[in-house]
């Protein structure tokens, strides 16, 4: 057995005999292809994966992002608000210059990519009715999403109903 081996069978073993409970560290749901989420709203989002102009920059994962903009009435870097007609499923030049703002409002490094830290932080603000409808309120709006079976749905266009917020895929927009 090697010497890594043992220090981490060891480390266990500690663990165990100590009593403490470690919970596994959380897993980035992006190896899923969805923003997901199990368990406390308040902790669903903080293991998500990167969101960025080069990064599932065309994405119903996007969109949910956009959501959460468009609801905390996050300004462009014009002055104006992100309007819901901003909901593209397109992390463009706009979208990265509002998530900067937000990540200001939000005192976050600003650098225009989305990841666990802002992700954590917007999933302060959702709540849960007990069924499958989570409610994301926003300082100006609020978005209606969806949680089944451990992933999210969102809804840009009502005759598209509620699709997976998907990583690699737009289906909403």
């Amino acid at each position: 057995m090697t010497v890594r081996k043992r220090t981490v069978i060891g480390a266990v073993a500690l663990v165990i005999s100590s009593g403490l409970a470690v919970a596994p560290p959380a897993s980035a749901s992006v190896s899923q292809g969805y923003i997901g989420g199990t368990g406390s709203l308040s902790d669903d989002w903080g293991d998500e994966g990167l969101l960025s102009t080069s990064s599932h920059a065309h994405s119903n994962a996007t969109a949910l992002w956009q959501a959460v903009l468009w609801a905390d009435g996050a300004r462009e870097s014009n002055g104006t608000y992100f309007d819901y007609s901003d909901i593209d499923c397109r992390f463009g030049a706009n979208t990265k210059a509002t998530t900067k703002y937000w990540q200001k409002v939000h005192d976050l490094p600003q650098d225009g990519v989305v990841g666990p830290r802002a992700f954590g932080r917007a999933d302060n603000q959702l709540w849960h009715d007990g069924g499958n409808v989570v409610k994301y309120f926003g300082h100006v709006h609020s978005v209606w999403l969806k949680r089944v079976n451990g992933q999210y749905e969102i809804r840009v266009k009502v005759s598209a109903g509620y699709r997976v917020a998907y990583y690699n895929k737009a289906t909403v927009c």
